[in-house]
């Protein structure tokens, strides 16, 4: 019987914990800003969240309360 590689396991289980939360949001904004290659310099972590919940605050979509 082997033994579970459980730093892998460990960094599988935060990946989708962050993904579920939505946490790694910020992260995917930086992948598409590189991907996409945008002119413009990315935003900073604290712009993102700001401009992220000021949009989500204008356009309420899907949620509960």
């Amino acid at each position: 019987m082997s033994r579970p590689d459980l730093p892998a396991l460990w960094r599988e289980v935060r990946r989708f914990a962050r993904g579920v939360l939505g946490s790694d949001a910020y992260d995917k904004y930086l992948t598409h800003h590189r991907v996409t290659g945008c002119s413009h310099p990315p935003m900073s972590e604290k712009e993102f969240w700001r401009a992220k919940y000021a949009e989500e605050d204008a356009n309420p979509r899907g949620r509960c309360c």
